[in-house]
């Protein structure tokens, strides 16, 4: 398996939406894909066609230690299936996030646990910032996906980021690849500066296909399905996709 970690140093710039739309593209070349939501906020499922209301169970459920991830996967209209974060409240997050904590490895072992078709690609979905979430992303990613905006603020988090990766992105005494993706780019002069300076800082590390603005982002939102499928002509889809072969060119 290939274990892919999307993160972020801030929130709102599209993380959920780039994770699902990368799953699916693979799925649509033939890979098995899982993806996995390590965020509270609980939201991959509403981009993967939603999820039944009595099918509540997540990852944050996997406290035990014979639980497995088969027991809170689910498979998605869309070709991939999906383990959400779960709906059981607040004391079971207190609960499970103190497991997190003190088992670094937790999530990696419950990957190789799972018996996971050869060659599925792993998608982990994060909240943004440094938590207990990110550590054990990192620590069982293959790459990591940075998001962010062509804005000021994204650029100003690239020294949080940077040493986030520094510290948490070790494992196995080697430091695991990180690159960058601009999500909603525009032609406005504000972002074309901040996107030459994000090239001009990355060099290689910067995804070289940036996805643009595009209102049908959202509104495949609203229909619960990712932008790729629901309007695979728009450019935004299209960029995706560019970027979905730039990883698979990497990857063999």
């Amino acid at each position: 398996m290939i274990v892919i970690a999307i993160v972020s140093a801030k929130g709102g710039v599209g993380k959920t939406t780039i994770s699902a739309n990368l799953g699916v593209g693979f799925a649509q070349r033939k890979h098995p894909v899982l993806i996995v939501d390590l965020d509270p906020q609980n939201a991959m499922q509403w981009h993967l066609g939603g999820m039944d209301a009595v099918n509540s169970k997540g990852i944050s459920d996997l406290t035990g230690s014979r639980t497995r991830l088969a027991g809170v996967s689910y498979t998605s209209p869309y070709g991939v299936d999906f383990v959400p974060y779960g709906q059981s409240g607040e004391v079971q997050r207190m609960r499970f996030e103190q497991v997190l904590e003190e088992k670094e490895d937790w999530l990696l072992k419950k990957l190789e646990a799972a018996n996971l078709p050869r060659n599925t690609i792993v998608m982990l979905d994060t909240p943004p910032g440094p938590s207990v979430y990110l550590k054990q992303a990192m620590y069982a990613a293959d790459f990591l996906f940075v998001v962010v905006l062509a804005d000021a603020a994204s650029y100003s988090t690239l020294p949080e980021m940077e040493d986030l990766i520094a510290t948490y992105g070790n494992r196995s005494g080697s430091q695991v690849g990180s690159f960058y993706i601009v999500n909603q780019g525009s032609q406005r002069q504000l972002a074309q500066d901040v996107t030459s300076l994000f090239a001009e800082r990355l060099g290689k590390r910067m995804v070289p296909y940036i996805v643009p603005e595009s209102p049908q982002v959202e509104e495949a939102l609203a229909f619960e399905k990712p932008v790729v499928l629901y309007e695979p002509d728009n450019l935004a889809s299209e960029h995706i996709q560019k970027i979905i072969d730039w990883v698979l060119a990497g990857l063999h």
